[in-house]
């Protein structure tokens, strides 16, 4: 119920702050390559902050690092809500971080998701992330990707530990188990494949860098016998 209200709260704030500051005419789009000052933003409190808080939060992130960035930010946070958080969800910006020979605008995501040890292993918890967090996201970047970096890095935080039933996990929801982040990198190019009808938001986790807790990973596209929730129902 709390997270469906922040879902609502945050839709609304998006709205308020898109629109009710519009770019003017004369502004020049951020350059892709620029590198604004690091600006931690967080929105993990949403049930507790009122619309014109969370609109004056994603206002300040949209003067940083333009449009693009509210819409990822909300995006992610709402997608993670939605397929299978279980544990408190939130999402910050961390500025504009260099990663080998590319500048990354870093988003870091508290899922709230606990996988099956058993039935999930790694390469599934990867194409389960991409599938249900950052595919339904990149689907929003109608016009390709405006931020001022190269790219982006989503880092998605979540656990895993064997458990039966989800009734099992609320019983034990201080016992979470192992944490583990899996880190997407991709770059604007590539997305721009999306719009020229190259790629999908599925066929392109195949473009992306992929790390787990730092280690690089090679991953193809998810099969279509992917599981859709994080553990058994």
């Amino acid at each position: 119920m709390i997270r469906t209200g922040a879902a609502l709260l945050l839709a609304a704030a998006l709205a308020l702050a898109v629109g009710a500051a519009p770019a003017r005419a004369d502004e020049a789009a951020p350059p892709r390559a620029a590198a604004p000052e690091p600006l931690p933003s967080g929105l993990d409190e949403m049930g507790s902050a009122s619309p014109t808080e969370v609109s004056r939060a994603l206002r300040k992130i949209r003067h940083h690092y333009g449009d693009d960035a509210i819409v990822i930010e909300t995006q992610l946070l709402i997608n993670a809500m939605r397929n299978g958080s279980i544990r408190a969800t939130s999402v910050g910006v961390d500025g504009v971080r260099a990663h080998e020979d590319k500048r990354y605008l870093v988003f870091v995501v508290e899922t709230g998701l606990i996988f099956d040890t058993a039935t999930r292993d790694e390469t599934t918890r990867i194409h389960m992330l991409w599938e249900t967090i950052m595919a339904p996201t990149l689907e929003h970047l109608a016009q390709g990707l405006r931020v001022p970096a190269d790219g982006i890095k989503v880092a998605l935080h979540y656990h895993h530990r064997p458990y039966k039933t989800r009734e099992e996990l609320w019983r034990n929801l201080d016992e979470p188990g192992t944490p583990e982040e899996t880190d997407f990198y991709v770059l604007g190019p590539d997305i721009d494949e999306i719009l020229m009808q190259r790629e999908t938001t599925h066929s392109l986790i195949a473009r992306a860098h992929v790390t787990v807790d730092g280690n690089v990973r090679t991953v193809a596209v998810a099969p279509s016998s992917l599981p859709t929730t994080p553990g058994p129902d």
